[in-house]
């Protein structure tokens, strides 16, 4: 395979990982309503089912940095295809049972939850280890452009099973015809699990990770099926640079009677920045909204089919805006895209807020016309989360990290990342009833307010810097100057 064959087949691969994890958040949104009129389970148990992804993914975070630093990056990227393919037969053996079987309902999405943790934390890791600084963005890019496209694919399904067997509050449809829909939409979701898990077994492991085991000639070769030759000896020797530089460090601190404690500026500050920026990441409410969106859309005054065309809409623009992310992310750099996307996400969830408040103070009537305007705002909210969040979190993530912490910090930031995720999206439908949907969404929009100040205040711009540097910033306080 060429180099520009195997750079093309590698985004693609990992790529998938992104399209799974968007399946595993997006599936449910369709689902959801046929799953609530086929059994009997109660809101809580239903806020699990949904919820059961992200706490999977909690757990699987734990440790997806250790099982990636002992096994190496591939093999974990195959085990969370393996993983997601698995997850369906157990997901739909539920519908045997008169009423569901919330057991196997919840483990089935447990599954896809260890899944989604794995990529999310390998694959970026994956991407950034294997790209050079002027491919990175576009790399982590892939990762969240298919992310969305999974997403769009699972509303597509949603949205053809609703068209074909009748909408979920239609009381001419059967029950078995509807246990059916919500079996049907799983099954059809499985398909780019399986190309990943057979995809994934040719690609080439991680460089970085070889060099940290101390096979040099594998890690110039990885580098060179994707970099050419003459690059990756370029690369190799700027790791190995970065190596000596790391160890002369460590050598003085240790004259100077010191140890290379992991509480230092250079690990504390990064890590900390990182952690703060997933979890606000979360508290926008992305992962809610789109395992809710065809039962919120519902409430705005959209019914049946309508609101799986919204649905279908707002996860189109979350693609189309993350294609222009793409664009964007190595041009005007990952602190320009998080600064704007976070200020039109306050006003996008101010705006659904409004609406609501409206709706329920009787200001305005539950109507097409109130679902047409909370869309436009939903619409709002998920074209600047696509632009600025959607795809810079990964790479606030995979960047920010020192090269020494970096698998075991991933984790543990992914870990409080899924974890706020499935905090909110589990306690959403209960959040709603105690208070209001006004009340939830003006509570995201203030959350938001916090990260708009960690990108805009403490985030340093690492558009076109190699890892050493970025790392260099927080050991010294000052970005290195470029070589010209």
């Amino acid at each position: 395979m060429t180099v520009k064959g195997y750079a093309k087949y590698l985004l693609i691969m990992a790529g998938l990982g992104g399209l799974i994890y968007g399946i595993d958040v997006g599936v449910c949104a369709a689902a959801y309503p046929y799953i609530e009129k086929t059994s009997n389970f109660t809101k809580g148990q239903l806020g699990l089912i949904v919820g059961a992804v992200l706490w999977g993914s909690v757990v699987s975070s734990l440790f997806a940095g250790s099982l990636s630093e002992l096994f190496g990056r591939k093999k974990l990227i195959i085990v969370s295809a393996l993983f997601f393919t698995l997850s369906i037969p157990v997901i739909c053996a539920s519908g045997l049972f008169e009423g569901g079987n919330f057991i196997l309902m919840t483990i089935g999405r447990g599954l896809q939850g260890a899944s989604a943790g794995l990529v999310g934390v390998v694959v970026p890791m994956y991407l950034a280890e294997c790209l050079d600084s002027d491919n990175r963005g576009k790399g982590t890019g892939m990762f969240q452009l298919l992310l969305t496209i999974g997403l769009v694919f699972a509303a597509v399904i949603g949205l053809v099973v609703t068209t074909v067997v009748g909408a979920a509050d239609a009381e001419t449809v059967s029950a078995a015809s509807k246990t059916t829909a919500w079996q049907t939409i799983f099954w059809c979701s499985s398909v780019p699990g399986l190309i990943l898990f057979l995809g994934a077994f040719k690609l080439k492991e991680s460089p970085r990770w070889l060099y940290k085991k101390g096979r040099r000639d594998e890690a110039l070769e990885s580098l060179a099926a994707n970099n050419g030759m003459e690059k990756a000896k370029s690369i190799l020797e700027e790791m190995i640079a970065a190596d000596e530089a790391d160890a002369k460090m460590k050598a003085e601190l240790k004259a100077n009677a010191k140890n290379d404690t992991l509480l230092q500026r250079k690990y504390v500050y990064p890590f900390i920045l990182a952690v703060v920026i997933l979890a606000c990441n979360q508290t926008t409410g992305i992962n809610s909204v789109l395992n809710y969106s065809v039962d919120i859309f519902q409430k705005t005054g959209l019914q049946g089919a309508f609101a799986n065309w919204s649905d279908l809409a707002i996860k189109v623009v979350n693609m189309v805006m993350t294609i222009v992310a793409c664009t964007l992310v190595d041009k005007k750099g990952r602190k320009f895209l998080l600064k704007m996307g976070t200020s039109g996400i306050i006003v996008g969830l101010c705006g659904v807020g409004a609406t609501f408040l409206a709706i329920s103070h009787g200001w305005l009537a539950a109507s097409p016309v109130t679902g047409v305007i909370a869309t436009l705002f939903f619409f709002m909210f998920i074209a600047f989360y696509g632009v600025g969040p959607g795809v810079c979190v990964w790479l606030a993530l995979s960047e920010l990290m020192p090269t020494r912490i970096r698998a075991t910090g991933m984790s543990i930031a992914m870990i409080i990342n899924q974890g706020v995720s499935a905090l909110i999206a589990t306690v959403f439908p209960t959040w709603v009833a105690a208070t209001s949907f006004q009340t939830v969404f003006f509570c995201l929009a203030g959350f938001t307010v916090v990260y708009f100040i960690a990108a805009a205040f403490f985030l340093p711009e690492t558009k076109g810097r190699t890892l050493e540097e970025i790392e260099q910033y927080f050991t010294t306080g000052k970005m290195p100057e470029r070589k010209a």
